[in-house]
């Protein structure tokens, strides 16, 4: 939302031009809002502090955590033996990996849009961990270009520049949102068809495949 800055949506390929499409392959922690009562009032909050702000919000059914992007090459050239031979990965690597919680908030700012933090990192890292190495035993270490960084939950995509000023009161606004955290249970990973409109600001998937964090027989952690 900074005025000097260049929106784009996330993609480990360059960076599209209005009106194009991007279908990538990921893993993402998909977020089921009502399974997740908390996070959802922390997401109405923060949606009702920005209503008048140049953002395109996150849609309640596409909140998600990205933990791998296949940016290589696009969805439409993964073949289905691939994809099979993903989610037979998965599925192994996420036997070792138990569900837990972590806790969601508070939201941030950024040029791009909001944000919603994410913590403790330890069980977050050691989830996307295991989901590169199923990527990478079967699309070698080079599949991807992509760099996930600190993990978060996006609220929303900037659409327009606003001035600095502008950007301060969001901050202000938004840090006024109580509750300012919420919890979030994780017990699956999803592959997922990935499609970013770039003139829309929006990202939307279809799910291929859910794979439960098998972990102590499945135990909470």
């Amino acid at each position: 939302m900074s005025r000097h800055e260049a929106i784009h949506l996330p993609t480990g390929q360059r960076p599209l031009e209005n009106g194009e499409h991007a279908v990538l392959l990921h893993a993402y922690v998909a977020v089921d809002l009502e399974l997740q009562p908390e996070l959802s009032e922390l997401i109405r909050g923060v949606r009702e502090a920005t209503r008048a702000d140049p953002l395109t919000h996150i849609g309640d059914e596409w909140f998600h955590i990205t933990l791998y992007q296949l940016s290589q090459k696009p969805a439409s050239e993964i073949p289905e033996g691939e994809r099979q031979a993903l989610v037979a990965a998965l599925t192994e690597q996420m036997k070792a990996i138990a569900p837990f919680t972590i806790t969601v908030g508070s939201p941030l700012p950024y040029a791009s849009g909001l944000i919603l933090d994410l913590g403790p990192d330890e069980p977050l890292d050691d989830l996307r961990a295991a989901t590169t190495r199923a990527f990478e035993l079967v699309r070698g270490p080079e599949a991807t270009t992509y760099d996930t960084g600190v993990l978060h939950l996006t609220e929303s995509y900037a659409i327009a520049e606003v001035t600095l000023d502008h950007f301060h009161q969001i901050h202000r606004r938004v840090r006024r949102v109580r509750p300012s955290h919420a919890p979030l249970r994780v017990d699956s990973i999803a592959l997922v068809d990935v499609v970013a409109n770039d003139t829309k600001k929006t990202i939307t998937c279809d799910t291929l495949a859910t794979v439960p964090l098998l972990g102590d027989s499945g135990a909470a952690a």
